[in-house]
C-alpha cells in the first residue's frame, strides 16, 4: 500500500508528536523521575491528572505511530529528544535484579486487555491472625490527602518517554503490528481525546489523527 499524507495531516502529526514530548517530558520533572525513575506514591489529585494525562496521550501517540508506520519514509519523526542528564544513571549497573528493575519499559503498540484493579496494584494484603481481608486503599473514602499506589502509571509514563527518545524501535514495532490480524487501531474515539479539558483546537487535531489513523485501518484490512 502506498500511502503518501496530505500537507495537512502531516503538519498535524508533526506538530502533536512535538507537543506531547513536550507535555510528557514535563510530567517526568515534575515528579522527579530521576536516576531509577521510581515514584511509588502520589497524593490522590496528583494521581488523578496524570492518570487523564497519559489517557489522553497514549491513544494520541499510537495513531501518530500508526500514521508514520504506514507512511515509512512519507513521514519522518523528528530528531529524538535527549534524555536529561539528571536521569542517566552516572555507571551502568551490574547486578542483574538491578537491571530488571532500571529497565525501560516499552511503549504498547496494540491496545491488548485492559488489566483488573487486582492486576496493577497486586494481591490484597492478608494477615493470618485477622478474620477479614484489609481493604483496598481505593476502598477508603476518597480524601484529597490520601496517598495511592502509581508504579503502573509511571511504568507507562516512562514508556511514553522513551518512545520520544527512540521513536525509530516505536515505529519498527507499529510496523510489526500491522502484520497482526486484530487492529492497531480501534475504529471508537478513544474518551481522552474527547476530554473537555482539552482545547477545541487540540480536539479537533485529535479527531482528525484519530479519523486518518482509523480510514488507514479499514483500508489495511479490506486490501
Amino acid at each position: 500500500m502506498a500511502y503518501e499524507p496530505s500537507r495537512l495531516i502531516r503538519s498535524m502529526v508533526l506538530f502533536t508528536w512535538d507537543q506531547t514530548a513536550y507535555f510528557v517530558g514535563e510530567w517526568v520533572k515534575a515528579l522527579g523521575l530521576g536516576l531509577t525513575g521510581c515514584k511509588p506514591f502520589l497524593l490522590r489529585p496528583a494521581r488523578l491528572r496524570l492518570a487523564a494525562s497519559l489517557a489522553r496521550f497514549e491513544p494520541l501517540v499510537r495513531r501518530i505511530l500508526f500514521i508514520m508506520a504506514v507512511g515509512k519514509s512519507a513521514l519522518v519523526p523528528p530528531n529524538p529528544r535527549p534524555r536529561d542528564p539528571a536521569s542517566t544513571p552516572p555507571c551502568a549497573p551490574t547486578q542483574q535484579h538491578v537491571r530488571r528493575h532500571l529497565r525501560t519499559p516499552r511503549f504498547r503498540t496494540g491496545h491488548g486487555k485492559t488489566p483488573t484493579r487486582a492486576a496493577v496494584n497486586g494481591p490484597r494484603i492478608r494477615v493470618l491472625d485477622m478474620p477479614l481481608v484489609l481493604p483496598d486503599p481505593f476502598d477508603f473514602p476518597a480524601r484529597k490527602t490520601d496517598i495511592l499506589p502509581v508504579r503502573a502509571l509511571i511504568q507507562r509514563l516512562r514508556a511514553l518517554q522513551d518512545v520520544f527518545e527512540n521513536p525509530a524501535y516505536s515505529i519498527k514495532a507499529m510496523q510489526r503490528q500491522l502484520a497482526e490480524p486484530a487492529p492497531s487501531i480501534r475504529q471508537q474515539l478513544p474518551p481522552g481525546v474527547k476530554s473537555r479539558s482539552l482545547g477545541a483546537a487540540d480536539r479537533d487535531t485529535a479527531c482528525q489523527l484519530h479519523m486518518e489513523a482509523a480510514g488507514l485501518t479499514l483500508h489495511l484490512n479490506s486490501s
